[in-house]
């Protein structure tokens, strides 16, 4: 596969435009996730604080992911998609109006959090389901890989925007702007058909998901991809959510550095995403348990050198790591699943990002009280042990080519 096979999903126009449609929310998303880390720790001081904010994110994501992905399997998941862009844009205006009027606290970043949560577990669930039905069987790998890239850089640019932005003219500029991406976003998706899901019969809603949830119970492939994720996901991932008390009382910069920093990791995304699309041959699910293994070994030597441009580098290192998880994950998932369970399936994968901002409370606790260093280090051994005992077991990662 090359870098141009690797772009030609984009010639379906209905795939085209869900990406473009992605790209504006989710560089808005990333400016905002700066400026509310930033805005958070300036108003209270307090790596708890931080983590609670973030943490927010996690009570609607465990709550209702499961039912988004029945949602996704019933229901037109355009209309979902667009709901959610609507309403993600309307939370980041009034944050705007809030800091403007000199109204805000860090609570309101709260409950913005909590109806981002509420809006990444319908909407995102609806997008990933919708993706095999964009494009051609042939393409679906393509595509997921496409979307890699696409995450890629809005990691590399919306960050470093945001915290230039943040610097510069302030946060209310910041959620302004975000707001105008959200809208974007719904008239990029207005031509888009329904993306109705198959029509089946539907059982109650909680006896449908208790079908989805033996689905992948008898499914081991599947479940162990779900069980990576999670482990990942508590282990890994809480690291950019807390970056802001790295960058503040480890490097002692400001919300440009973390901007930067931030988009190195995008960067690191962006070489990632291209080296997974075009890399074919190979044993996937062993490639996998060692780039887990890697992302602790990066984090642990984070931790152990403590300089602004080591980590940098370094950071850029863990994007990597953190695309070639994803594409693999993700293209296993949606070709393994069955089109009836796909919107239950992926609701399951993405409950498991809901579980990072949860992880970051009791992470930001920890760090209040131990340092940072000292808790991301820990967690980085976990990492390694884990994916070390998985390498040296019988794992059905390993049969997947």
């Amino acid at each position: 596969m090359t870098n141009i096979s690797m772009l030609r999903s984009l010639n379906h126009s209905e795939y085209r435009r869900m990406w473009f449609s992605m790209l504006a929310m989710m560089s808005g998303l990333q400016m905002s996730f700066i400026a509310q880390g930033y805005l958070a720790y300036d108003l209270s001081n307090s790596a708890s604080v931080l983590g609670i904010v973030y943490g927010a994110q996690a009570i609607p994501m465990l709550l209702f992911c499961l039912f988004a992905g029945v949602a996704a399997d019933r229901f037109g998941r355009k209309r979902i998609i667009q709901l959610g862009q609507i309403v993600a844009a309307t939370i980041a205006l009034l944050i705007a109006i809030s800091i403007y009027t000199e109204y805000i606290v860090w609570q309101h970043l709260m409950v913005m959090g909590i109806v981002y949560g509420l809006v990444m577990a319908f909407t995102m669930t609806a997008r990933q389901a919708s993706i095999p039905d964009l494009v051609p069987k042939a393409d679906l790998e393509n595509a997921v890989a496409l979307n890699g890239v696409l995450l890629s850089i809005t990691t590399t640019a919306a960050p470093g925007i945001g915290g230039l932005l943040y610097a510069l003219a302030g946060p209310w500029v910041v959620f302004s702007v975000v707001a105008c991406l959200g809208l974007i976003s719904v008239i990029l998706t207005n031509k888009l058909s329904p993306l109705t899901p198959p029509s089946q019969p539907h059982p109650p809603v909680m006896q449908e998901i208790i079908v989805g949830l033996k689905y992948i119970n008898g499914f081991p492939a599947l479940k162990i991809l779900i069980i990576m994720a999670l482990i990942i996901a508590l282990l890994a991932l809480p690291f950019r959510f807390v970056l802001p008390v790295f960058v503040v009382d480890v490097y002692h910069k400001g919300p440009a550095a973390l901007g930067f920093m931030m988009s190195m990791m995008g960067v690191g995304s962006f070489i990632g995403a291209l080296i997974f699309a075009i890399k074919k041959d190979g044993n996937r699910g062993t490639l996998l348990i060692g780039i887990c293994a890697l992302s602790g070994i990066v984090l642990l030597l984070i931790v152990l050198t403590p300089n602004y441009i080591s980590g940098l580098i370094l950071i850029a290192i863990l994007g990597i790591t953190d695309a070639g998880r994803k594409i693999t994950i993700q293209a296993w998932i949606m070709k393994l699943s069955k089109p009836q369970f796909r919107g239950r399936v992926l609701s399951l994968y993405m409950m498991t990002f809901g579980l990072v901002p949860l992880i970051v409370m009791p992470v930001g606790f920890a760090m209040q009280h131990l340092g940072g260093r000292w808790v991301i280090g820990f967690m980085a051994l976990i990492l390694i042990l884990i994916s070390i005992l998985l390498g040296l077991s019988k794992s059905p990662l390993k049969s997947l080519k």
